[in-house]
């Protein structure tokens, strides 16, 4: 894969799990990047997946967000509505600040979850359905899992594809920052894949959590070396095409 990269997260997430093989060689990385999968959703026939990473330990996927500003990742209307006290008391003085002060594409939304980057308060963006950054992956997730289930059935392979989304910006300034108000990012090993969470706020944690996955997972759980070595054939079979 080309490791000619305009996109500045992207180049560092690929610097990352690099260095993750280089110093785990024994889980036997397949560093996929940049990939376009076929769709069956017709509004996005293809899905691109930043990147992609099959090993001993399992599939990772990860969309990488290299966003500057307060992000608040996978939140609803009615959460911010919370944060200001809207409702509280019988009051909804709150509703008529949030109005004034939050683009009405925030106002819009209902009961659907969104992800808001807050850059200055003239520049708030707001990322809903196939644009949130955790509907991309787990629905790229899904794309991958029906283009290659039925083969890997074949081989008796089931593996599990791990979704996360990786704000991977570093920086000391206070304003820069992922705001997690439903805890579920960074989340510790557990041999629960449901507790895994949705995703990592620094390159740091992603790391972190790949050691113990390394250390704590365990072989019946894994993959073996014929397996991943499948699998990342498979891939280049159906996606990659080379």
């Amino acid at each position: 894969m080309s490791e000619n990269y305009t996109n500045r997260g992207e180049y560092r997430t690929h610097k990352m799990l690099r260095q993750l093989d280089k110093r785990f060689p024994e889980d036997k990385f397949h560093i996929f990047a940049n990939l376009y999968i076929d769709s069956d959703d017709n509004r996005f026939p293809n899905r691109q997946v930043d990147h992609l990473v099959v090993c001993r330990k399992g599939i990772f996927m990860l969309e990488t967000k290299y966003w500057t500003g307060a992000v608040y990742h996978n939140i609803k209307l009615a959460d911010l509505l919370r944060m200001i006290g809207v409702g509280k008391d019988g009051s909804m003085d709150g509703l008529y600040l949030v109005k004034r002060l939050l683009p009405k594409e925030v106002m819009q939304q209902g009961t659907e979850s969104f992800t808001m980057c807050i850059k200055n308060p003239d520049n708030i963006q707001v990322y809903a359905g196939d644009e949130n950054p955790i509907n991309q992956v787990v629905l790229s997730g899904l794309s991958l899992n029906r283009l290659i289930q039925n083969k890997l059935n074949q081989l008796g392979i089931k593996p599990y594809i791990h979704e996360f989304v990786f704000y991977n910006y570093v920086s000391e300034d206070p304003d820069n920052k992922v705001i997690d108000l439903h805890n579920v990012l960074n989340q510790p090993y557990d041999d629960d894949y449901n507790k895994w969470g949705e995703g990592f706020s620094k390159p740091a944690l992603f790391r972190s959590f790949y050691s113990e996955v390394h250390e704590k997972l365990p072989d019946w759980l894994g993959l073996t070396d014929d397996q991943v070595n499948a699998i990342a054939r498979l891939i280049h079979e159906t996606v990659v095409l080379d």
